[in-house]
């Protein structure tokens, strides 16, 4: 039995009923939408195996990822009107008869749609600068504000086009960097279809030293090409490998782990930092590159910083929200034992287009001396 099949049909059920329900005042009109919006969710497939024509796949995949969007703004807002005004409905029923009429509802819904609108202008306007200081114990004077520019969750493929790639690195070339990292999912997707989305990434190469790590979504298809094609344009790409980065005469460790999706294609395979760390134990600073952040336990006895991506701190509202839940290190900076975690939320997005409560982002993180 295909449990994961039967899990995914039985929450669109649930979800159909609870929207058919719970979508007040409007009478059997919330059984239309409720039926429309999950009907919308079913083509969802269709998206992720890419099986149609790329014009009618770019189509579809809008409407389905416009559509979950809406249903999370939808739901959530649903949820927060019931948890306050269900209780007062007991008490005083006029003071929650708008919330639950036809009037609140359509409130509802177009205070949504407007939200919708609002995050999908933010994702489209590309990622902002975030400056960040990692302040640093015993840093060798040498490597007071050595500078790492980080990219992560590009997620290059059907959502993100060659336009907002193209924009991402001439962005990063008019920063000053020592290096630049490639925190995974960079490529999403078919490398035929997608490769010349991320040509641009080249010119990076041409004027900094640029180190990448592997995140999940490389995994979903062509990894090796994907990988290929990265050592081909002259980033060095780190498989649970490191290298040392020679600055004024100090050494600096870059290390980079493989991410764990790897093990659905080779179960062998997969994150190994003893080995990331072979035959290179005595660097001035320590750096891993690792996709995931929730790695940064096992990491931290071994390196001083973490650099990680993944979480997209949680995209928009209201998962920006859950994501703090179930992730340790969601975003931004902190610390871990002694090692400093700093993860990306994402400097591209996926899924829905937009960004609520959240930031696209490139990261200029500085060593500094504590």
């Amino acid at each position: 039995m295909n449990w994961f099949l039967v899990t995914a049909i039985s929450i669109c059920i649930v979800l159909l009923i609870f929207l058919g329900y719970r979508i007040t005042g409007i009478g059997n009109y919330s059984w239309i939408i409720s039926g429309t919006s999950i009907g919308l969710i079913l083509l969802y497939p269709l998206v992720w195996y890419s099986v149609l024509p790329e014009k009618i796949d770019r189509i579809v995949r809008f409407i389905v990822h416009i559509d979950m969007g809406m249903l999370s703004l939808v739901i959530a807002f649903i949820l927060i009107r019931d948890l306050l005004f269900f209780p007062i409905s007991y008490f005083k029923p006029s003071w929650s008869d708008f919330a639950f009429s036809n009037c609140g509802t359509y409130f509802l819904i177009l205070f949504s749609a407007l939200l919708l609108f609002i995050g999908f202008l933010r994702a489209s306007k590309g990622p902002e600068l975030v400056d960040i200081e990692v302040p640093v114990k015993a840093l060798p004077d040498e490597l007071h504000n050595f500078s790492i520019l980080q990219i992560s969750d590009l997620h290059a493929g059907a959502g993100i086009d060659k336009q907002y790639v193209d924009r991402v690195v001439e962005k990063a070339l008019n920063l000053k960097a020592d290096i630049v990292v490639l925190t995974g999912d960079i490529a999403d997707g078919s490398f035929e279809k997608y490769q010349h989305k991320l040509q641009s990434l080249s010119r990076l190469t041409e004027r900094f030293q640029v180190f990448y790590v592997t995140g999940n979504h490389e995994y979903l298809g062509d990894s090796d090409l994907w990988i290929s094609y990265f050592k081909s344009i002259g980033i060095k790409v780190l498989m649970n490998e490191n290298t040392t980065v020679n600055f004024k005469g100090k050494s600096i460790l870059i290390a980079g782990i493989i991410d764990p999706a790897a093990k659905e294609l080779k179960p062998s395979s997969g994150p190994d930092i003893p080995k990331a760390l072979a035959g290179n134990y005595k660097a001035d600073f320590k750096i891993l590159l690792a996709h995931q952040p929730n790695i940064a336990k096992e990491a931290s006895t071994h390196f001083d910083l973490q650099i990680s991506g993944h979480t997209h701190a949680g995209q928009f509202f209201p998962w920006n929200i859950f994501i703090n839940l179930s992730q340790t290190f969601a975003k931004g900076l902190k610390k871990c034992d002694k090692m400093w975690v700093y993860t990306n939320s994402g400097t591209g997005y996926w899924g829905p287009p937009f960004r609520l409560g959240t930031t696209s982002e490139i990261t200029l993180l500085h060593l500094i001396r504590q």
